[in-house]
């Protein structure tokens, strides 16, 4: 499992078909994946720990959404925290974590 984050339209997707091939199995949008299972009733750590073995092989693409002012609407303080401490839980179950600014990987493990 790798996981690529980083702003809005900073060249995340495209780094990761450079790096990793064309073919290589992304899931894209994950931040919004998490905000999906946030308003079904589904905590996103729970979810993603019991289906960890689901994304063994896939890179896992993510908009970073949580710098920056904290959100005034309850729901989107729920996402932000639950997002980041979801990412933090792939983060370390991944073999490679990368963060693209302005289409510039910089790895971090």
């Amino acid at each position: 499992m790798k996981l690529i984050i980083g702003g809005a339209y900073q060249g995340k997707r495209e780094y990761a078909k450079k790096t990793y091939g064309e073919n290589a199995r992304l899931v894209v949008d994950f931040h919004l994946f998490t905000l999906d299972l946030i308003k079904k009733g589904v905590e996103p750590v729970s979810h993603i720990h019991e289906h960890l073995a689901e994304y063994k092989d896939a890179i896992i693409i993510c908009d970073d959404i949580f710098c920056g002012i904290v959100p005034t609407s309850p729901l989107e303080r729920k996402w932000r925290e639950s997002l980041g401490r979801t990412l933090a839980l792939i983060a370390g179950e991944s073999d490679e974590v990368v963060r693209v600014f302005a289409g510039l990987g910089m790895k971090l493990k």
